[in-house]
């Protein structure tokens, strides 16, 4: 009995030696490092600003400039039966439809919202590869020789 008791004894005294030897090793570690510095103390580092607010305006730009337009959320929908990619080409994306996938949404409705200002903007939709015009906007004029939707952004 009494040599289990000394066993237990002695297992447990590795394993603090095991744990305590690598902490301290650690704790010199961080003392040597923060010393190189100058001496400093690791408690008495603080943030030098507690709190900070950046600027409301770009430095760049000058107090007499003019104002940006105002932005409008404008909501592309088409519902098209079947389709499996459904896209937006325009003049305000550079007639790139991969710029501009539409969201496939529930009974065949495809969306997407996008910022725009105040204008008005030539698109076609791109319906699985294939240009058509929006089947809910009757509104169309003519871009380099085809016809095109057109949207009025108020």
């Amino acid at each position: 009995m009494i040599e289990r008791k000394s066993m237990l004894l002695t297992l447990a005294l590795a394993a603090l030696i095991l744990v305590s030897v690598p902490g301290v090793i650690f704790n010199d570690a961080v003392k040597k490092y923060f010393n190189f510095m100058g001496g400093w103390n690791t408690a008495t580092i603080k943030p030098s600003r507690t709190n900070y607010l950046p600027p409301t305006r770009p430095r760049h730009e000058r107090p007499d400039a003019p104002a940006r337009p105002e932005l409008r959320f404008v909501t592309f929908s088409v519902k098209i039966a079947g389709a499996a990619e459904v896209k937006i080409a325009g003049d305000f994306n550079k007639w790139n439809p991969e710029s501009l996938p539409l969201a496939k949404k529930p009974g065949n409705r495809w969306e997407a919202i996008i910022p725009l200002p105040p204008g008005k903007y030539k698109y076609l939709c791109r319906v699985d590869g294939r240009e058509v015009l929006d089947p809910l906007n009757p509104d169309t004029d003519t871009e380099t020789g085809r016809k095109v939707s057109l949207l009025t952004v108020k």
